[in-house]
């Protein structure tokens, strides 16, 4: 059977995101002939090239006389109209590394029109090389016409998102139903027309469609609808990571009207059953995991009996049909662990399913993506990797797990030192300290570049409230063991977990300054707790002392992140401290303000900190 993977707008776009990849190679093990491509990328490049944006540019225009009105992103870009149009083109080759000569005229002050978004990155390292100011100056190129879409030609259009809003924290259908019906935007023109073209092109019986995230949603609905315009007979079936989180209690037919399946978890075992069902070789009541419409209503199909599909068995991921010579990589910032992300294509890998400590409080241990655990061996890992390479002549990865196990790192590493292939690769972690300077060295050695890690709190009481199952000492000795060997690495950053105080914030925020200052963290991010229904932490939300507020009427759709309050707290006992957290990391990892009080970063009062003055000791 002929099967088409999709991903739609919008994702990251550096590089394919891991879904079809892997789903493509599954199929086809199993005797179907599966196709994928990436719709997200392919409005991105038609966005970016000189028609597109031209007609972004004219429907700049008839907006500006209709209203009168123009904010700074629109009138740059205007302003600059000829320019942009002249170096959109080298700039989204040079990004996609066809064209290295053109780095010193991406370099050059005066070049690249500059707008709004240069601004905060007047005084850059003076180390910093032609090449990666190219990078850095090309990507900023395309925030400022990204922003001045979004505000002059489709409001809900990002780099990495398209539509996020309506489908983010969405309890209801409502708002995703009414875009859907109104009239398209230059935009949604677009992507109806490349859709269509992807459809006819490929000619599927059945379209899968993965939304790992809300700014997925929109678009997957858009390219589903089309699909049924060019053939009704066509299946569509929906599923990734905002459908197996945010959806598991999808009652809305209106959903159905547009993809008429939901499946949920991993994809293998509950695609097989559905594929066999369309040919007509299972009856319908032996779907797995599926939402579809019965008679008017939502219905729930799973019949149980297929054994969970075991990572080891998967095959290594394939990626023809996918034009892997025009993902750009973007710089957006000169800090170089931030560029590491997306400033390259990697091929994305998953070394284990599930996360081995799956304990986290804020986490959503409930859900299968987090709970079962089940790690491929070394061997099988270096066996995927050496076929990828073989495959795309790539030897970058990015191992994509929850938490990359530390044995297997170590057990690969070992294995790739003897017996390759050559990579480069980077993961997330738990920053425990087994990761000393032994087992650093040798994951240095076989070609680990930077690691990405939830340090949360760094505050003790906090970490153990949340059940992190680490400790802040732990995690700095992991921290500059990692640094030490030469692995550079970000933490991933949380304020306002229930009952945190104030003092605990402030003494957080001195740790992370002082482990910047060693040069043992190099990049990180905050973001505020948020209280979601398959966490440790709604489970347990009386003994944390949170009051679960109602989701209000109508709530048919999406159910993830839920209102809460702290009992007892007349006010936001958090308010005000989200911008002095990041304007705080965000010149820290530009090298500014490292011996600088904390307090400074805030404008509302914040306590002294009083963190040990020899920590870390």
């Amino acid at each position: 059977m002929r099967v088409l993977l999709v991903t739609p707008p919008m994702v990251q776009f550096n590089a394919p995101y891991a879904a079809t990849p892997m789903l493509t190679a599954w199929l086809r093990s199993i005797g179907h002939d599966a196709r994928q491509a990436d719709l997200s990328l392919a409005l991105a490049l038609r966005l970016f090239s000189r028609r597109g944006l031209g007609e972004a540019m004219e429907a700049m225009r008839r907006r500006v006389r209709r209203t009168g009105t123009a904010g700074e992103p629109v009138r740059h870009v205007l302003d600059h109209a000829a320019a942009c149009l002249r170096w959109i083109g080298p700039a989204m080759r040079y990004l996609q590394n066809r064209a290295p000569d053109l780095a010193p005229a991406m370099a050059r002050d005066g070049g690249l029109p500059e707008g709004p978004r240069f601004r905060p990155f007047r005084a850059l390292p003076p180390d910093l090389a032609e090449a990666d100011l190219a990078r850095h100056r090309a990507s900023l190129f395309l925030d400022d016409l990204a922003d001045a879409i979004r505000e002059g030609v489709d409001g809900r259009f990002e780099l990495a998102r398209y539509g996020e809003r309506l489908a983010e924290s969405a309890a209801s259908f409502d708002a995703l139903a009414a875009a859907l019906r109104a009239a398209p935007s230059p935009v949604d023109r677009m992507l109806d027309d490349l859709a269509a073209r992807c459809i006819r092109a490929h000619r599927p019986r059945v379209l899968g469609l993965t939304i790992p995230f809300p700014g997925a949603v929109y678009g997957a609905l858009r390219v589903a609808r089309v699909a049924h315009r060019i053939d009704p007979g066509i299946v569509t079936v929906a599923g990734g990571g905002f459908v197996s989180t945010e959806l598991r209690s999808l009652s809305d037919p209106r959903f159905f009207r547009h993809v008429d399946f939901a499946l949920y978890d991993d994809g293998e075992r509950a695609l097989e059953r559905l594929l066999a069902a369309v040919a007509g070789l299972e009856p319908p009541s032996r779907l797995i995991r599926a939402r579809h419409l019965s008679r008017g209503r939502v219905a729930w199909t799973d019949a149980g009996d297929a054994p969970p599909f075991r990572h080891r068995d998967r095959p290594a991921p394939v990626h023809d049909g996918l034009p892997l010579d025009r993902y750009p990589g973007l710089a957006e910032t000169p800090n170089p662990m931030q560029r590491l992300w997306s400033e390259r294509r990697w091929n994305r890998l998953m070394l284990a399913h599930g996360c081995y400590w799956r304990r986290c409080r804020f986490c959503d241990t409930s859900l299968d993506y987090i709970r079962r655990f089940d790690p491929a061996d070394a061997a099988t890992a270096r066996r995927w990797i050496a076929s990828v390479v073989r495959e795309t002549g790539s030897r970058g990865f990015h191992f994509v797990d929850e938490a990359a196990p530390p044995a297997l790192l170590g057990r690969l590493s070992d294995l790739l030192l003897r017996r390759g292939p050559a990579i480069e690769w980077w993961a997330n972690v738990r920053f425990e300290p087994v990761y000393d300077a032994g087992l650093c060295a040798r994951m240095r050695r076989a070609g680990c570049l930077a690691v990405t890690g939830g340090l949360e709190t760094a505050d003790d009481r906090s970490l153990c409230r949340m059940d992190k199952g680490i400790t802040v000492d732990g995690a700095a000795a992991a921290l500059r063991a990692l640094s030490e060997a030469g692995i550079r690495t970000h933490a991933y950053l949380m304020y306002g977990f229930p009952g945190q105080s104030p003092q605990e914030i402030s003494d957080a925020l001195e740790r992370i300054r002082r482990l910047f200052a060693l040069g043992w963290l190099q990049s990180a991010y905050w973001h505020r707790f948020a209280l979601t229904v398959h966490s440790g932490a709604h489970a347990a939300a009386g003994a944390l002392g949170l009051k679960v507020l109602p989701a209000g009427r109508g709530a048919r759709f999406a159910e993830n992140e839920v209102r809460f309050r702290e009992r007892g707290a007349r006010r936001d006992p958090y308010a005000g401290m989200a911008a002095g957290l990041r304007a705080a990391v965000f010149n820290y990892m530009l090298g500014i303000g490292l011996d600088a009080d904390v307090r400074a970063w805030f404008d509302i009062r914040v306590p002294r900190p009083r963190v040990p003055r020899r920590w870390p000791g």
